[in-house]
């Protein structure tokens, strides 16, 4: 039988965490409805015990250099018309995948974000940290349409993206690109309240900036490539990432407007989220400038091989 979800996750060298993850997404209520598929882009062809379970299909993929060629070949190998995409430090609530599925049942719906809390709030850091990255969406959230949504962590019709994947190969290095596109169609992104991910911050600020900045470095090279844009517009706007640390706070203040239970961890997380946004803002301005350099390689390493533990 044709699933009508494919789970799909990214494994490397944290097998402990990443084993957490899958063990919570074959603790899921809409099991049967769902196939998990792993990449494991690790040398070693060794599978999880878990690789055993009949929902689940596993890939070894060492010759993934890049965190987006994984992605690819995940969207390629599901089988089902939904692919949700979820991070081996997330831990998916029980009802996760049967709240994405609910959500995709409006026609208007191509893509669901998700509801995160934090899977190690005993650190301030981690929890500032987790603020940083993904407030827009942490819980409570009302659920509905947004305007801007995550990325890596987030479920599509799976046809959009094969046909953004037939124009550009490397749309994953700059996700937003088809956040743009979805919502320039007349698509809605949908956050689902009750498909709630618990996320495992980085513990220290160092490795939130390197991670984060060899994201945004990425996402920069990608995008003028992409759009083919010329020198002088490439300086233009590396030059206009000075004005972005204030713009990403303002933006997330906005986004906690009706959500009052956030507003003391927003302000005592400003010094961390200013330092991880003007980090992030050079590092954008840098790949305008300069293209990816070793980012892609900097954010495979951060990403699956450090560890998040203090």
């Amino acid at each position: 039988m044709v699933p009508e979800l494919s789970v799909v996750l990214i494994l490397g060298e944290q097998r402990d965490r990443g084993r957490r993850s899958l063990q919570r997404l074959l603790g899921q209520t809409a099991l049967p409805r769902i196939e998990i598929v792993v990449a494991d882009v690790t040398e070693r062809d060794e599978p999880l015990p878990e690789a055993g379970h009949p929902s689940v299909r596993w890939l070894h993929c060492p010759e993934f250099r890049y965190y987006c060629e994984a992605q690819a070949e995940l969207v390629r190998q599901a089988r089902a018309p939904l692919i949700a995409f979820i991070e081996d430090h997330c831990y998916a609530s029980p009802q996760w995948a049967e709240a994405i599925l609910e959500a995709f049942q409006r026609q208007d719906v191509v893509a669901v974000n998700y509801a995160f809390t934090s899977a190690n709030p005993d650190s301030y850091l981690s929890r500032a940290i987790l603020l940083a990255e993904y407030g827009h969406w942490m819980t409570p959230h009302p659920g509905g349409p947004i305007g801007i949504s995550s990325s890596t962590n987030i479920a599509y019709r799976r046809r959009l993206l094969l046909d953004q994947m037939a124009d550009n190969p490397d749309i994953f290095e700059a996700e937003f690109l088809i956040h743009r596109r979805i919502q320039r169609t007349g698509g809605v992104i949908w956050l689902a309240p009750r498909a709630l991910v618990a996320h495992e911050s980085w513990a220290q600020l160092g490795d939130c900036c390197r991670a984060n900045g060899a994201n945004k470095r990425i996402l920069g090279a990608r995008r003028a490539s992409h759009g083919k844009w010329s020198l002088p517009r490439r300086v233009l706007y590396g030059a206009a990432m000075a004005l972005a640390p204030p713009l990403y706070l303002w933006r997330l203040a906005s986004a906690f407007r009706t959500r009052p239970a956030l507003w003391p961890l927003y302000v005592t997380s400003l010094p961390v989220t200013f330092i991880t946004y003007v980090w992030c803002a050079w590092s954008e301005a840098l790949g305008y400038l300069f293209g990816a350099g070793g980012s892609r390689e900097e954010f495979r390493k951060t990403e699956l091989m450090v560890s998040r533990d203090v």
